[in-house]
Parts: C-alpha cells; sequence; structure tokens
C-alpha cells in the first residue's frame, strides 16, 4: 500500500487513496521511514493534501513542524561550519542535507535532516578537524584508515539525539572502486557568497545520492524519493549513457545500475520521465517487506546483504576487500560499535570480538537451518 501511495504522489495519473481507513497503515509507514515532512510537502505542492483524512493531514502538520524546527537549527549550525571553513581557506562541499532539499525539494524544510555532511580535500582534513571541535563539536570514536570520513557530534537544544557532523574525504571506501574524488571538485561551482565553499554540479548530486541509497541497502524509502525527486527536477538533464561510461570508468557501474533498477521496478512512472537504457531484471535482492517488516538478522537479509556488499562490485578484488573486513574487522571498528571507550583494554576488545562473531554465526545459522525449520 505504502509503495502505491508514494508512486500516486510523482504520478498524478495515479489516484490518491479513496479509503480513508488506508491512512492508518500509510501513516504508520510514513512515520516509521521519517518521511512525514516530505509527504506534507508534496501534497500541499500539488494542492492534494485537502484529499487526505483530516487526522492525517493534523499528524503530518505536526511532524512537518518538528522538522522546521529542528532543521532551522540544523541550517544555521551549516552557515557557521562554512562560514568558518571559508574563514579559514579551507575548501569544502555541503553534501545531502540542508542545501539538498533547498534545491531538489524547494524548501530546507521539506525532507528531514539529522547530520550535516561536508566533502573536505584530503590535506585540509586535518584543519577542518580542528575547526569543528572549536565550535565546541567532539570527535565520535577512532576509524580505520580506509573509512572515508569523521564524525563529530554535540547536543542539539530540546532534542535528545545529538547533532552529526560528517567530514568527508571521499564518498565510498577506498580500495573498492577506481573512483577519483577529484571529478567532484573539479565540475562543482562556488556557492553564493562564497570563495572556497563549493556546490556539487547536478551530474554529481545525482551520482552521489544514487551511491549513497546504494550504500545503504536502500534500506529506507527516503533513498528512493531522493531518486525519485531529482530525477524529476532535473529530467533529461540527466544522461545515462554519460553517467554509465564514466561509472564504468570508476568501476562504480554494478552499484549504480544496481540501485537505479530497483528504483525504476518500484516506480515505473520514471521511465516517462527519463529512460533507463538497460534491462530492468525483476529478480533483485531488495524486498519492501523485508525492509519494513522483518528483523535485522533473519536470513533474507542476510542473502540480500551478499548480493549487496559482495556481488555489487564491478571487480572480484573490491569483494574480496569487503569480505575480507567482515569476516575480520579491525580493532577500532569493533570497539566503535560496542562503544567501547578503553581503545587497548584487551579484556574489553576480546569481549567485542566475541559478541561481533557471536552476530554472525547466528545469522548463518538462521541462512542455514532456518528456511528447514520453517518448512
Amino acid at each position: 500500500m505504502f509503495i502505491e501511495f508514494i508512486q500516486s504522489l510523482y504520478d498524478q495519473s495515479r489516484p490518491l487513496p479513496e479509503n480513508s481507513n488506508d491512512y492508518c497503515s500509510i501513516l504508520e509507514d510514513i512515520e516509521y521511514f521519517h518521511l512525514s515532512a516530505t509527504v506534507y510537502s508534496l501534497l500541499k505542492q500539488q494542492g492534494r493534501i485537502e484529499q487526505t483524512p483530516i487526522y492525517f493531514q493534523k499528524q503530518l502538520q505536526k511532524e512537518y513542524q518538528t522538522v522546521l524546527y529542528n532543521n532551522i537549527y540544523i541550517k544555521n549550525q551549516l552557515k557557521v561550519i562554512l562560514d568558518t571553513f571559508e574563514t579559514n581557506g579551507i575548501s569544502a562541499i555541503p553534501l545531502k542535507g540542508i542545501l539538498f532539499a533547498e534545491t531538489y525539494f524547494d524548501h530546507f524544510s521539506a525532507r528531514r535532516t539529522t547530520d550535516i555532511d561536508i566533502l573536505i580535500r584530503k590535506e585540509d582534513m586535518e584543519k577542518a578537524k580542528v575547526c569543528i571541535q572549536k565550535l565546541e563539536y567532539n570527535l565520535e570514536g577512532d576509524w580505520p584508515s580506509y573509512h572515508f570520513h569523521r564524525s563529530f557530534s554535540k547536543m542539539m537544544p530540546h532534542s535528545p539525539v545529538p547533532l552529526t557532523v560528517e567530514l568527508h574525504r571521499h564518498i565510498l571506501r577506498e580500495n573498492t572502486s577506481r573512483l577519483e574524488i577529484e571529478q567532484f571538485w573539479h565540475h562543482s561551482t562556488p556557492l553564493e557568497n562564497y570563495k572556497y565553499i563549493k556546490q556539487l554540479s547536478e551530474f554529481h548530486t545525482f551520482y552521489m545520492i544514487c551511491l549513497h541509497g546504494w550504500k545503504h541497502g536502500m534500506d529506507s524509502l527516503k533513498y528512493f524519493i531522493d531518486i525519485i525527486q531529482t530525477i524529476h527536477v532535473l529530467n533529461h538533464k540527466i544522461d545515462y549513457d554519460t553517467l554509465f561510461k564514466i561509472a564504468k570508468k570508476d568501476q562504480t557501474l554494478k552499484r549504480l545500475t544496481s540501485t537505479l533498477t530497483i528504483a525504476y521496478n518500484q516506480f515505473p512512472h520514471l521511465d516517462q520521465i527519463n529512460k533507463l537504457p538497460i534491462n530492468k531484471k525483476s529478480n533483485m535482492w531488495w524486498d519492501y517487506e523485508q525492509i519494513r517488516y522483518l528483523k535485522a538478522e533473519n536470513a533474507k537479509k542476510f542473502k540480500n546483504s551478499i548480493c549487496l556488499h559482495l556481488l555489487d562490485y564491478d571487480r572480484l578484488k573490491h569483494s574480496i576487500i569487503i569480505l575480507k573486513r567482515w569476516v575480520f574487522p579491525s580493532r577500532t571498528e569493533v570497539s566503535n560499535e560496542y562503544q567501547f571507550l578503553e581503545k587497548y583494554n584487551k579484556f574489553k576488545i576480546l569481549k567485542g570480538y566475541s559478541k561481533y562473531y557471536g552476530k554472525k554465526v547466528r545469522i548463518l545459522f538462521n541462512v542455514l537451518f532456518y528456511p528447514k525449520v520453517r518448512s
């Protein structure tokens, strides 16, 4: 039902549900994926909010107001950070978040934002880190060298959830592609009133949004909406032949085509806007019921994860690198996952590895035996 509802939002030839009882389950799904602000904004823009039940309208508006207040704070924090980088001569490109919402959703409050992601040149990372910490953000964790970002956080007023700032030197893990991040810098343009702060090109925004959705396994409808909204706004500006040619060179082609195939399969009206020039197979690993209802450690999710993290790489060596990191995680990864503050405490690290492998064994057991038990 929820997929059909989103289809009707973007394909206005499809009517909204007429049965008011259907909106109860739709509202549950909207809140589960944190899409209240986006759905409310789309219905308002289309002049169709009045076609929905009153209780549905009121709940969406209430959630929209919450997102609005949070995004105002985050927008102000983003400006402070960008102004600081500008003053210190640090080149930066905001990713997703507030700027993406303003550019592709028409308003900064039309898309829920919970963090600030900024692309920083590798040589500026330490300088940027100092600037962020001077703004009272605390460094989170100590990740391995192949991780492509550093995270910082501080509490937001009237919110139990802290605001996270992620400084990225890349958009993919090292040694898992041949994507040169310099192409994103080369085609970026200065953001208004800034010299050092840039904005991604439309082409690279779409490229990044697709890779971001893939990285998260398309495990939320928000990743679909980001892709759909960008296609609607850019229309035929996205040249798929050029995109796939570049992706093939970057060795990200499987990731890109997998993500777009899933999006186009669920929302076939996209072909009318910008036809996807590849065979859209129906037997993909993505499944709505699995991301919405099933538990995190079930067998189907594990199998889908294998497809996502091992089969969607252009080169076998990249799959092997990921498999090795999955089977033999670094000490810092285990410490951060289980929040061990004493990094070099051997007993705690041993306990962390025990939990990590225990979880994998349970998942593997489900994969091997759960289907037999059910049958």
